[in-house]
Protein backbone atom coordinates (compact mmCIF):
# COMPACT_ATOMS: atom_id res chain seq x y z
CA UNK A 1 0.00 0.00 0.00
CA UNK A 2 2.86 2.34 0.88
CA UNK A 3 4.46 1.62 -2.49
CA UNK A 4 1.34 2.71 -4.38
CA UNK A 5 1.08 5.83 -2.26
CA UNK A 6 4.70 6.71 -2.99
CA UNK A 7 4.09 6.18 -6.73
CA UNK A 8 1.05 8.44 -6.53
CA UNK A 9 3.11 11.14 -4.81
CA UNK A 10 5.79 10.82 -7.51
CA UNK A 11 3.28 11.15 -10.36
CA UNK A 12 1.56 14.06 -8.66
CA UNK A 13 4.86 15.89 -8.15
CA UNK A 14 5.91 15.27 -11.76
CA UNK A 15 2.64 16.46 -13.29
CA UNK A 16 2.42 19.51 -11.03
CA UNK A 17 5.98 20.60 -11.76
CA UNK A 18 5.65 20.16 -15.53
CA UNK A 19 2.38 22.10 -15.56
CA UNK A 20 3.70 25.00 -13.52
CA UNK A 21 7.12 25.10 -15.23
CA UNK A 22 5.40 25.31 -18.66
CA UNK A 23 8.56 25.25 -20.82
CA UNK A 24 6.51 26.16 -23.91
CA UNK A 25 6.17 29.70 -22.53
CA UNK A 26 9.97 30.08 -22.63
CA UNK A 27 10.25 29.18 -26.33
CA UNK A 28 10.12 32.76 -27.70
CA UNK A 29 13.00 33.88 -25.48
CA UNK A 30 14.94 30.72 -26.29
CA UNK A 31 14.39 31.25 -30.02
CA UNK A 32 15.60 34.85 -29.76
CA UNK A 33 18.91 33.68 -28.24
CA UNK A 34 19.77 30.51 -30.20
CA UNK A 35 20.33 30.20 -33.98
CA UNK A 36 17.41 28.13 -35.20
CA UNK A 37 19.34 26.84 -38.23
CA UNK A 38 22.14 25.38 -36.09
CA UNK A 39 21.10 22.05 -34.62
CA UNK A 40 24.31 21.69 -32.62
CA UNK A 41 23.94 25.10 -30.97
CA UNK A 42 20.29 24.39 -30.23
CA UNK A 43 21.13 21.03 -28.65
CA UNK A 44 23.88 22.58 -26.53
CA UNK A 45 21.61 25.41 -25.41
CA UNK A 46 18.72 23.05 -24.62
CA UNK A 47 21.05 20.85 -22.57
CA UNK A 48 22.38 23.87 -20.69
CA UNK A 49 18.87 25.05 -19.82
CA UNK A 50 17.68 21.56 -18.81
CA UNK A 51 20.70 21.03 -16.53
CA UNK A 52 20.19 24.47 -14.98
CA UNK A 53 16.50 23.72 -14.35
CA UNK A 54 17.42 20.40 -12.74
CA UNK A 55 20.08 22.03 -10.53
CA UNK A 56 17.74 24.83 -9.43
CA UNK A 57 14.78 22.59 -8.61
CA UNK A 58 16.88 19.83 -7.04
CA UNK A 59 18.57 22.47 -4.89
CA UNK A 60 15.17 23.81 -3.88
CA UNK A 61 14.07 20.29 -2.93
CA UNK A 62 17.16 19.55 -0.83
CA UNK A 63 18.17 22.88 0.73
CA UNK A 64 15.86 25.60 -0.62
CA UNK A 65 13.83 26.36 2.47
CA UNK A 66 16.90 26.32 4.73
CA UNK A 67 18.69 28.80 2.47
CA UNK A 68 15.76 31.23 2.44
CA UNK A 69 15.44 31.02 6.21
CA UNK A 70 19.20 31.49 6.60
CA UNK A 71 19.06 34.81 4.78
CA UNK A 72 15.70 35.79 6.26
CA UNK A 73 13.99 35.86 2.84
CA UNK A 74 10.26 35.27 2.75
CA UNK A 75 8.42 33.49 -0.05
CA UNK A 76 6.60 36.75 -0.77
CA UNK A 77 9.91 38.57 -1.30
CA UNK A 78 11.16 35.74 -3.50
CA UNK A 79 8.01 35.97 -5.57
CA UNK A 80 8.35 39.74 -6.00
CA UNK A 81 11.98 39.37 -7.10
CA UNK A 82 11.09 36.72 -9.65
CA UNK A 83 8.22 38.84 -10.91
CA UNK A 84 10.52 41.82 -11.47
CA UNK A 85 12.92 39.69 -13.51
CA UNK A 86 10.03 38.39 -15.64
CA UNK A 87 8.73 41.94 -16.16
CA UNK A 88 12.12 43.28 -17.25
CA UNK A 89 12.53 40.33 -19.62
CA UNK A 90 9.15 41.05 -21.19
CA UNK A 91 9.99 44.73 -21.65
CA UNK A 92 13.27 43.76 -23.30
CA UNK A 93 11.41 41.46 -25.70
CA UNK A 94 8.95 44.23 -26.60
CA UNK A 95 11.74 46.71 -27.43
CA UNK A 96 14.26 44.34 -29.00
CA UNK A 97 14.73 44.24 -32.78
CA UNK A 98 17.83 42.14 -33.13
CA UNK A 99 19.25 41.16 -29.74
CA UNK A 100 22.62 40.09 -31.16
CA UNK A 101 23.17 42.54 -33.98
CA UNK A 102 25.50 45.03 -32.30
CA UNK A 103 27.57 42.65 -30.16
CA UNK A 104 30.92 41.13 -31.04
CA UNK A 105 31.35 37.36 -31.09
CA UNK A 106 32.96 36.97 -27.65
CA UNK A 107 30.50 39.27 -25.89
CA UNK A 108 27.60 37.64 -27.69
CA UNK A 109 28.66 34.13 -26.65
CA UNK A 110 28.95 35.18 -23.00
CA UNK A 111 25.68 37.09 -23.07
CA UNK A 112 23.73 34.22 -24.62
CA UNK A 113 25.18 31.71 -22.15
CA UNK A 114 24.17 33.97 -19.27
CA UNK A 115 20.68 34.60 -20.65
CA UNK A 116 20.05 30.89 -21.09
CA UNK A 117 20.35 30.62 -17.30
CA UNK A 118 18.63 33.94 -16.45
CA UNK A 119 15.90 34.45 -17.52
CA UNK A 120 15.21 31.24 -19.53
CA UNK A 121 16.04 28.58 -16.92
CA UNK A 122 15.04 30.88 -14.08
CA UNK A 123 12.52 32.42 -13.62
CA UNK A 124 10.71 31.57 -16.90
CA UNK A 125 10.84 27.81 -16.28
CA UNK A 126 12.11 27.31 -12.73
CA UNK A 127 10.27 30.33 -11.37
CA UNK A 128 8.96 31.10 -7.89
CA UNK A 129 5.85 28.99 -8.40
CA UNK A 130 7.84 25.98 -9.61
CA UNK A 131 10.37 26.26 -6.79
CA UNK A 132 7.73 26.63 -4.09
CA UNK A 133 5.83 23.70 -5.57
CA UNK A 134 8.97 21.54 -5.50
CA UNK A 135 9.57 22.45 -1.87
CA UNK A 136 5.95 21.75 -0.98
CA UNK A 137 5.97 18.38 -2.73
CA UNK A 138 9.08 17.50 -0.73
CA UNK A 139 7.30 18.27 2.53
CA UNK A 140 4.35 16.12 1.48
CA UNK A 141 6.51 13.27 0.18
CA UNK A 142 8.51 13.07 3.41
CA UNK A 143 5.65 11.17 5.01
CA UNK A 144 5.78 8.35 2.45
CA UNK A 145 9.32 8.44 1.09
CA UNK A 146 12.56 10.36 0.85
CA UNK A 147 13.15 13.72 -0.86
CA UNK A 148 14.95 11.79 -3.59
CA UNK A 149 11.55 10.77 -4.95
CA UNK A 150 10.86 14.43 -5.73
CA UNK A 151 14.40 14.83 -7.11
CA UNK A 152 13.55 12.02 -9.55
CA UNK A 153 10.40 13.91 -10.55
CA UNK A 154 12.59 16.99 -11.11
CA UNK A 155 14.82 14.91 -13.42
CA UNK A 156 11.75 13.97 -15.47
CA UNK A 157 10.79 17.66 -15.68
CA UNK A 158 14.29 18.55 -16.90
CA UNK A 159 14.02 15.88 -19.61
CA UNK A 160 10.67 17.34 -20.74
CA UNK A 161 12.21 20.83 -20.83
CA UNK A 162 15.07 19.55 -23.00
CA UNK A 163 12.65 17.87 -25.43
CA UNK A 164 10.45 20.97 -25.75
CA UNK A 165 13.42 23.26 -26.42
CA UNK A 166 14.79 20.84 -29.00
CA UNK A 167 11.47 21.14 -30.86
CA UNK A 168 11.90 24.91 -31.07
CA UNK A 169 13.50 24.48 -34.52
CA UNK A 170 10.32 22.90 -35.86
CA UNK A 171 8.32 25.79 -34.45
CA UNK A 172 10.63 28.29 -36.16
CA UNK A 173 10.27 26.57 -39.54
CA UNK A 174 6.50 26.53 -39.22
CA UNK A 175 5.99 30.21 -38.38
CA UNK A 176 8.97 31.85 -40.16
CA UNK A 177 11.00 34.92 -39.20
CA UNK A 178 8.15 37.42 -39.35
CA UNK A 179 5.84 35.14 -37.40
CA UNK A 180 8.58 34.59 -34.83
CA UNK A 181 9.01 38.35 -34.37
CA UNK A 182 5.27 38.72 -33.79
CA UNK A 183 5.23 35.83 -31.31
CA UNK A 184 8.26 37.20 -29.43
CA UNK A 185 6.68 40.63 -29.02
CA UNK A 186 3.31 39.20 -28.06
CA UNK A 187 4.94 36.92 -25.50
CA UNK A 188 6.90 39.92 -24.24
CA UNK A 189 3.60 41.61 -23.44
CA UNK A 190 2.35 38.41 -21.81
CA UNK A 191 5.52 38.20 -19.70
CA UNK A 192 5.06 41.78 -18.52
CA UNK A 193 1.53 40.87 -17.41
CA UNK A 194 2.77 37.68 -15.71
CA UNK A 195 5.50 39.63 -13.92
CA UNK A 196 2.98 42.17 -12.68
CA UNK A 197 0.73 39.34 -11.53
CA UNK A 198 3.64 37.86 -9.57
CA UNK A 199 4.72 41.16 -8.04
CA UNK A 200 1.33 42.53 -7.02
CA UNK A 201 0.10 39.70 -4.73
CA UNK A 202 3.59 39.29 -3.30
CA UNK A 203 3.83 42.99 -2.46
CA UNK A 204 0.55 42.74 -0.53
CA UNK A 205 2.01 39.97 1.64
CA UNK A 206 4.50 40.33 4.47
CA UNK A 207 8.03 40.52 3.06
CA UNK A 208 9.70 39.97 6.41
CA UNK A 209 8.68 36.62 7.85
CA UNK A 210 9.24 33.44 5.80
CA UNK A 211 6.00 31.82 4.69
CA UNK A 212 5.16 28.16 4.93
CA UNK A 213 5.37 26.73 1.37
CA UNK A 214 2.26 24.66 2.11
CA UNK A 215 0.30 27.89 2.47
CA UNK A 216 1.99 29.66 -0.43
CA UNK A 217 1.83 27.03 -3.15
CA UNK A 218 -1.80 27.62 -4.09
CA UNK A 219 -1.17 31.21 -5.14
CA UNK A 220 2.40 30.80 -6.29
CA UNK A 221 1.59 30.47 -9.99
CA UNK A 222 0.38 33.29 -12.25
Amino acid sequence: MGRYRALGEFLQATIALITIANPVAALPVFLSLVPTNNATARRTAATRVALAVFAILAGAVLVGRSVLELFGISFAAFRVGGGLVVTLTGLDMLRRRDPLAEEDAATTALSVADQLIVPVAMPLIAGPGTIITAMTMTARASSVGSPWMVVTAVAVVAAVVWAVLMLSGILHRRIGMRGEAIVVRFMGLVLVAIGAQLVWPGSQTSLVQPDDPRDAVEDATP
